[in-house]
């Protein structure tokens, strides 16, 4: 996921590769968010972009940035939806169990599908905002963590925010 406008997109491209790995895709963060349905009705998020920011906007003090390196690293923005290998789903890759306790219907369709964007990124924001992410530090370490319970995952998402952050200034 790129936006940097007048940017050299192919070398921050590299950069990202290199920190997640050579399968990493890259995504036009102003491509439309679709849903099931393959379209964004009036009053949803266009891009991933805008809904990544939209969500963050629910956690006081959590960066769009977070959810978007976790969107990119769990499913590569929706491109691959799962199940995982753990049994995790969706576009911010839930496992069940935590879906039905944090998926919320973030598109008023009085829905709350794990398998939608438009309710996947919100409730991602919701999970971690429960989990101390808002008040940045060791707490959104631990949010993070509490994602997926793996160090290196923690390093992998906050190092792709801060080049997010860097690229969007």
């Amino acid at each position: 996921m790129i936006n940097a406008p007048g940017g050299n997109h192919d070398a921050l491209g590299l950069r990202i590769r290199r920190m997640l790995g050579p399968g990493t895709q890259i995504i036009d963060m102003h491509k439309q968010a679709a849903g099931p349905s393959g379209s964004a009705p009036t009053g949803r998020s266009r891009s991933y972009l805008d809904l990544y920011k939209r969500s963050a906007a629910r956690c006081d003090g959590l960066s769009w940035t977070v959810l978007a390196a976790i969107g990119q690293i769990e499913s590569g923005h929706g491109r691959n939806n799962g199940p995982s290998t753990a049994g995790a789903l969706g576009p911010m890759q839930f496992m069940p169990a935590t879906w039905r306790s944090y998926g919320m219907d973030g598109d008023g369709d009085r829905r709350a599908d794990i398998q939608n964007p438009y309710d996947a990124v919100p409730s991602a924001s919701r999970y971690l905002c429960a989990n101390g992410a808002g008040r940045g530090g060791k707490a959104l370490y631990t949010a993070v963590w509490r994602y997926n319970h793996s160090d290196e995952y923690v390093r992998q998402v906050l190092g792709l925010a801060q080049a997010y952050a860097r690229a969007y200034r």
